[in-house]
């Protein structure tokens, strides 16, 4: 099985005009994401569900543009919970590259992948930031952060995951051209015999 890796066709205004509408609209459920964690109006079960957004925006682009919207997310999630900035972008990024990478030759873009994807960006996450922020430090009452806080924000955060996933699945059937990664596509076994010969 063969892949072409970004075709050099150029894109027209209509296809142009799509992939601005669903970029902005990936971005308008960042910041309405980000704005509903900052409002913590689920007090200690808060979900972070800008990382599911993360992790489904990368099952369904390319490798570059779902590593920058990582990052950006990560960025998102480091203001939203005064951690260093770029700490959470360096997680998300190693996991949506992958993510993507996994798409493209090893896996289907569906809910059960999707969770097993998200549930790995979250537990990435989530330990990473009880190691470095609690546990390297030896704060005082790090396993009632980790119980009181932590978990049951990232059980929310998973259990709340699949509707970001419909989410972005609806923004991908309406503005994108296929389900997955646009820029791969697979060359027919005729193609291949012809240009064998």
């Amino acid at each position: 099985m063969k892949y072409t890796i970004l075709s050099k066709e150029s894109f027209t205004r209509a296809e142009k005009r799509r992939l601005f509408i669903k970029w902005a609209l990936y971005s308008g459920l960042l910041l309405f994401l980000y704005v509903f964690m900052r409002s913590g109006a689920i007090d200690k079960w808060q979900p972070i569900l800008i990382i599911p957004l993360a992790a489904a925006v990368s099952m369904g682009e390319n490798e570059l543009p779902s590593c920058v919207f990582a990052m950006f997310c990560g960025f998102m999630i480091d203001i939203a919970c005064n951690n260093i900035f770029g700490f959470s972008a360096v997680w998300l990024m190693a996991v949506c590259v992958a993510s993507s990478l996994l798409v493209r030759n090893l896996i289907r873009v569906n809910l059960f992948n999707f969770c097993a994807v998200s549930l790995a960006a979250i537990l990435l996450q989530f330990s990473m930031d009880y190691l470095f922020n609690v546990a390297i430090w030896s704060k005082p009452g790090g396993d009632i952060i980790f119980t009181a806080s932590m978990l049951p924000s990232a059980v929310s955060t998973f259990i709340l995951s699949p509707a970001v996933y419909y989410l972005v699945r609806l923004i991908n059937k309406k503005f994108g051209e296929t389900e997955g990664n646009i820029s791969y596509s697979e060359v027919s076994s005729a193609e291949e015999e012809t240009a064998e010969e």
